[in-house]
């Protein structure tokens, strides 16, 4: 698993079209990891928590499995609209 940083890896990783991504917030009681496609991953929700926020809150990771997230983020839960 490798936590995406900037934009550019972002949309390099949404644009191959291929693994999953899981969001962590410490303010949240569930957090998720969506499939690449998932239309809920926008640049706009990566830019706010990323870059302006400083992942202060929390942060995005890319895995080539989402087994992968859930066993690494103790409250990580698969997206329900994406899955």
């Amino acid at each position: 698993m490798k936590e995406i940083i900037s934009m550019d890896e972002f949309l390099e990783i949404k644009n191959n079209n291929y693994g999953f991504i899981a969001i962590t917030d410490k303010n949240l009681s569930k957090n998720c990891v969506h499939h690449v496609k998932c239309k809920w991953l926008t640049l706009n929700n990566f830019k706010m928590k990323v870059i302006t926020s400083n992942r202060k809150n929390g942060s995005y990771y890319y895995a080539d499995d989402p087994d992968i997230a859930l066993r690494t983020f103790n409250k990580m839960n698969k997206c329900e609209k994406c899955f």
